[in-house]
């Protein structure tokens, strides 16, 4: 399972409501008549797209190492383990920037106006 994949298992698992607002229109590339928050939600976006790429390919990275290690093709196992390590470390990164987002989002709603 890919990060992407994984990142809509866990928005499946959030609130009809609070999926609706994730992935919500807006998100989308900006169109000139969105206006400055317009171009800030696309920006925004497109850095979270952008970090959730690189943590999969910090993911295929490590199990390309390991595949070259469990066919024999190098024996340089401690650079399998370092990718292993990295792309879980990313992996975890991301989910806990996540749930801070959706932290942040539960917050902004429990707020009266």
């Amino acid at each position: 399972m890919n990060p992407l994949q994984k990142l809509d298992e866990m928005a499946g698992s959030l609130a009809p409501g609070m999926a609706a607002g994730i992935k919500g229109p807006g998100l989308g590339a900006a169109s000139p008549s969105m206006g400055v928050g317009g171009a800030m939600r696309a920006e925004f976006s497109s850095f979270l797209n952008k970090a959730v790429t690189e943590v999969e390919g910090k993911m295929r990275a490590a199990e390309v190492e390991k595949q070259k290690v469990l066919t024999g093709e190098t024996n340089n196992l401690h650079q399998a383990t370092i990718a292993a390590s990295e792309a879980g470390l990313a992996f975890s990164l991301m989910v806990e920037v996540r749930n801070k987002l959706v932290e942040s989002y539960q917050e902004m709603i429990r707020m009266q106006v």
